[in-house]
């Protein structure tokens, strides 16, 4: 009983983070991304059937926009600190000859938490220790 009061005290503090959202999102983070590595392997445009995947990111929103290499797709995204979380993802479904690359990108971002940094107009996401996403600034 004590370790579910503990586990939920520690799931509401990691959604007070960030709920505080409004008065500490990073600006920065508004603007278009495009992808250009996942787990530090640098992606190829042709592995998509649209080309590299793009974001995004209205941050005073809390929402995305963008393609996910087939698909056109859109979600909330919700930010404090150096942290970023995005809800679930929506799109319509058309089926591309280029599947598997797309459906990893996506199932990199549904619901996932990260740390990002931007540097060199660069868009970096960590999880743990490891990078797992590279974007480049477009705009």
């Amino acid at each position: 009983m004590l370790l579910l009061a503990f586990a939920g005290l520690s799931s509401c503090k990691s959604k007070q983070r960030i709920a505080q959202t409004t008065s500490q999102a990073d600006i920065r983070l508004h603007d278009i991304w495009v992808l250009d590595e996942i787990d530090n392997q640098k992606l190829d445009r042709d592995s998509f059937s649209r080309g590299l995947p793009q974001l995004e990111i209205f941050v005073e929103e809390k929402r995305i926009g963008g393609h996910d290499g087939c698909n056109e797709i859109r979600g909330g995204v919700e930010t404090s600190g150096d942290l970023i979380r995005f809800s679930s993802l929506a799109s319509a479904r058309m089926d591309c000859p280029k599947m598997q690359a797309t459906d990893n990108f996506r199932n990199l971002l549904d619901q996932k938490e990260y740390h990002f940094i931007i540097k060199s107009n660069r868009l970096i996401f960590t999880s743990g220790n490891e990078t797992s996403l590279i974007f480049k600034k477009i705009d």
